[in-house]
């Protein structure tokens, strides 16, 4: 059993062949997928534009990897139109756990436990999605520029998480996204899967309970 967990792929409804092309192949070499939030960007865009996008061909290949949807912070379960979101996946939740070769894996975004957004902010609102826009051309040219070393500067976020799995610890193993900054650490059980997005491609592969994080590209 080949599972494929990613997030933080922030789709809008600009197209992108390659990332397109790169998720594709990803998920059809997968036996099992698990999006651990953030898929589509619901601070740029509606579900509706995002629904009604290029992205839309990967739904069928999606739905046939009977896919495990977990709601991030951009795409929280408010934000989403839980009847069409089946189109793309067979379950929904906050969180998810399975057990493999005796491993328990919990999958969560991260929101719950390191918030990022401000409260009380019309997330609808010309205002706030153009701030949303800037941050992420922003993190877009930061990349550009340092590849994949920014994330360095993100690992502190990290230890956020962390402390959620020191005050859980039973042995299983967590997988979040949320910070945007990929990293595998076994002392602690604990993992997150990164980004798919301004060119960086990462993700986590879990086979026969064996952990495997891949740091690749997809605008090459």
């Amino acid at each position: 059993m080949k599972t494929l967990i990613f997030s933080d792929s922030h789709l809008t409804h600009q197209f992108d062949e390659k990332k397109f092309n790169y998720l594709r192949r990803i998920i059809s070499s997968s036996d099992q997928v698990i999006i651990n939030g953030d898929f589509w960007d619901g601070f740029i865009i509606s579900f509706d534009q995002f629904f009604n996008s290029k992205w839309s061909k990967l739904f069928p290949l999606l739905k046939s990897k009977k896919t495990i949807y977990i709601f991030g912070n951009h795409d929280s379960q408010r934000l989403n139109d839980l009847d069409r979101i089946k189109h793309f996946s067979d379950i929904q939740s906050m969180s998810h756990t399975f057990i493999e070769r005796g491993k328990t894996f919990t999958i969560e975004h991260g929101q719950r436990y390191f918030p990022t957004e401000l409260k009380n902010v019309d997330i609808n609102s010309a205002f706030f999605r153009s701030i949303c826009k800037f941050v992420k051309y922003t993190e877009k040219t930061i990349v550009r520029i340092f590849g994949e070393k920014y994330q360095k500067l993100l690992k502190k976020n990290n230890a956020k998480l962390k402390k959620h799995i020191g005050q859980n610890s039973d042995g299983s193993y967590f997988i979040f996204g949320h910070t945007h900054s990929p990293e595998v650490d076994l002392s602690m059980n604990f993992i997150n899967s990164g980004i798919i997005c301004h060119g960086l491609a990462q993700y986590v592969i879990i086979q026969d309970g064996n952990i495997e994080i891949i740091k690749d590209r997809y605008d090459r």
